[in-house]
């Protein structure tokens, strides 16, 4: 007998919404109780693996039927086996989906099916026309009454209406070979080198996941991929290039299907490709790491004026600042503002939140009058029906920190001081030494809010982790859901809530290489080639448009960084010391040439830096050295050169004295030839030298 809380949500649901259902096709949906099978969506055509004779809750859901269809109500489901002769044999009666919530009632809730045995089912999809009455109202609850509380019979005598049915197939997950998984990181979780894209070579955010699954049987190039990219560019864009990978991958393995763990905005990648015209049904099972499927307020202040967030940001941000300023710099933008949206930094504007966020005093306004708006993701999120009736197995894993340290929302200020920035409102106190900086604060990573990360709630997990930490911290979560077995081995190599990233920018016309204190090195050596001897650090190489190094966890010590010239013209070399409580900055410039090479040593004292720390090399030596060069790219007049020259090698041996005065001549000298004998470039490399020789 069906208890009366049944009918009265029953009936609430049939007369609310009248025939409407949950999607365009029918699904039989299993699993997803605490402790038991992950739920799996089944729909038309679909091949799913499952733990056979393991009891876990069951439902359907039928297809959207329009009023004028003439059918009552869709009170079950009829679920079958076909065996080898084509042969349908009734498994089980299905009913449409039952909310839980009386633990002490065994029947409460929806039924519990165990999978008897694999191979192909169809699930015939039902529905009743209502019984003949003068009064339709009437004859209806009297119908509904002695459908729901007696009778089942009397229902049962009328003929059913077959609506749908739905063909699918069952594999035992415990013979199942797991099909190749590709790694889909976020924003910041890819790099070029040498103009080839690889995956988080600087925080290695993902180096723990991958090195899990290749520690318990996945193999990498075989059936273990990343999918780096340029997550400056459109998602959209993205997911094309994610189709093209797909499509690699799959000749690799010759199989028909891939799994996707995708982190943060990679997330949104694997959606738009699932949600697109272009998906081929290849997709097996997706797994979401923080995703912020509704958007992340943080993006806001990014959008609107090009600032991050101030106060204490995670290493993650402040790096990602320190590389858009970087790029903008050397593509000749005035600021991080113009340049993103200029350029266009897409990927930024595809973040921002597509819900109610910012605060007029204390009247929320209402999306998106006002707001940035996220067409993407709007678009992407009214289609979300296509990504839970695809059949893809999905699984979302969210971080939690515990705290209330994630931007939630805006408060925001009259922006008219601040235009053409922060268009939409300027966050009220933003740029103050203290407060709130008209940030509002609640539950999340600290970076995706918990409502946006669990807007997918299929086989939602929650884990206590800050966003970046989450591939890391999960990845024993993931290899069970992609194997459906325990890990043997975890690896936890890479602490990213600890780690500390030494960050040296080149700001042309130089390459520069730097020798760590153990004498290690990275960058482009003497002899014009590219190494790399130091853990865990990284070189985009010297065929980029924006030249760096950065070395996670430096050790303490002296550093020595080489640059030479490729061109004439004034560089700058920026150095950062980056980690979650602070950071430290220091810079050089100098003047160089094609060829000219100049030293500077860094101290590193108890994981930071100071201005004072780094100190530009000037000996008579490199001075000569710089000499011969400038000569020999017809910068200096030969008679200049060689008096010039003599007087070095006069001064390197002479009494100190001596040397300040025949230096102090050398300058009068150039500057008396400046532009005539000597040509700037070479004047001011000559000058700079000199200048330093004096000072020591």
């Amino acid at each position: 007998m069906v208890g009366v809380r049944h009918v009265g949500a029953l009936a609430l649901f049939l007369f609310s919404v009248p025939l409407a259902v949950h999607a365009d096709t029918s699904s039989l949906v299993w699993g997803g109780a605490p402790n038991g099978p992950a739920q799996i969506v089944m729909v038309e055509g679909g091949t799913y693996e499952v733990p056979l004779e393991t009891p876990a809750p069951i439902y359907f859901t039928p297809p959207t039927v329009g009023p004028d269809s003439g059918f009552l109500v869709l009170p079950r489901a009829d679920l079958y086996r076909i065996d080898d002769a084509g042969e349908r044999e009734l498994v089980e009666g299905i009913r449409f989906h039952q909310e839980f919530d009386d633990p002490e009632d065994p029947d409460d809730g929806d039924a519990l099916f165990a999978w008897p045995s694999t191979g192909a089912y169809e699930l015939d999809v039902l529905a009743f026309t209502p019984p003949p009455a003068l009064n339709f109202e009437d004859a209806l609850m009297r119908w509904l009454a002695r459908l729901f509380f007696a009778d089942v019979a009397y229902a049962q005598s009328f003929t059913p209406i077959v609506l749908e049915v739905v063909h699918f197939t069952i594999e035992d997950v415990a013979e199942s070979v797991p099909e190749p998984v590709i790694i889909i990181p976020g924003i910041l979780g890819s790099e070029q080198h040498n103009g080839e894209w690889v995956i988080d070579p600087i925080l290695h955010t993902y180096d723990d996941l991958i090195a899990t699954l290749d520690a318990n049987g996945y193999t990498p190039d075989i059936d273990l991929f990343p999918f780096p990219y340029n997550w400056r560019k459109s998602n959209v864009e993205t997911a094309l290039l994610l189709k093209e990978k797909i499509d690699e991958v799959k000749g690799i393995c010759d199989c028909d299907k891939v799994d996707l763990v995708a982190h943060s905005m990679g997330g949104l990648v694997a959606r738009q490709y699932i949600q697109s015209d272009a998906y081929e049904g290849d997709v097996d099972q997706l797994i979401f790491l923080g995703t912020p499927h509704l958007g992340a307020p943080k993006a806001y202040p990014i959008w609107e004026a090009g600032e991050y967030v101030p106060g204490l940001l995670p290493i993650e941000d402040k790096v990602l600042e320190r590389m858009l300023n970087q790029e903008a710099r050397e593509q000749g933008y005035t600021d991080l503002f113009t340049y993103i949206r200029t350029k266009p930094i897409l990927s930024v504007k595809e973040l921002l939140p597509t819900y109610d966020y910012i605060f007029d005093g204390n009247v929320l306004r209402s999306y998106p009058a006002n707001y940035p708006r996220n067409i993407f993701l709007e678009v992407l999120n009214s289609g979300v029906g296509d990504l839970l009736n695809s059949g893809v197995s999905i699984f979302n894993i969210i971080g939690e920190t515990g705290t209330n340290e994630t931007v939630i929302g805006i408060q925001s200020t009259n922006p008219a001081a601040f235009l053409p920035k922060w268009q939409n409102g300027y966050p009220d106190g933003f740029s103050d030494n203290f407060g709130d900086h008209g940030l509002i604060r609640g539950q999340g990573d600290a970076t995706v809010p918990t409502a946006s990360a669990a807007y997918i709630t299929q086989n939602l997990q929650t884990i206590s982790s800050e966003h970046t930490e989450i591939p890391s911290n999960a990845e024993g979560n993931v290899y069970k859901i992609l194997t459906a077995k325990d890990a043997d081995t975890l690896v936890h190599n890479i602490n990213l809530p600890d780690a500390k990233l030494l960050f040296f920018k080149m700001f042309s016309p130089a390459d520069m290489l730097v020798i760590a204190p153990d004498g290690s090195k990275i960058g482009k050596d003497f002899n014009g080639q590219e190494v790399n001897g130091i853990p865990n650090a990284f070189y985009t190489g010297f065929t980029t448009d924006t030249e760096f190094i950065t070395i996670l966890n430096p050790l303490d010590g002296e550093y020595k960084i080489y640059t030479q010239g490729t061109g004439s013209g004034p560089y700058t070399v920026e150095i950062n010391l980056i980690s979650d409580a602070t950071t430290t900055d220091t810079a050089f410039t100098g003047n160089t040439g094609p060829g000219i090479t100049s030293q500077l040593n860094l101290d590193v004292e108890e994981g930071a830096i100071e201005q004072s720390s780094l100190e530009a090399v000037v000996t008579y030596a490199n001075t000569l050295a710089d000499l011969e060069r400038i000569y020999a790219l017809k910068w200096v007049n030969i008679g200049i050169y060689k008096s010039l020259k003599t007087q070095l090698q006069t001064a390197k041996k002479a009494r100190p004295v001596v040397a300040k005065a025949l230096l102090q001549a050398m300058l009068k000298q150039l500057s008396a030839y400046r532009g005539k004998l000597v040509t700037e470039q070479g004047y001011q490399i000559l000058k700079t030298d000199i200048e330093r020789l004096l000072a020591l």
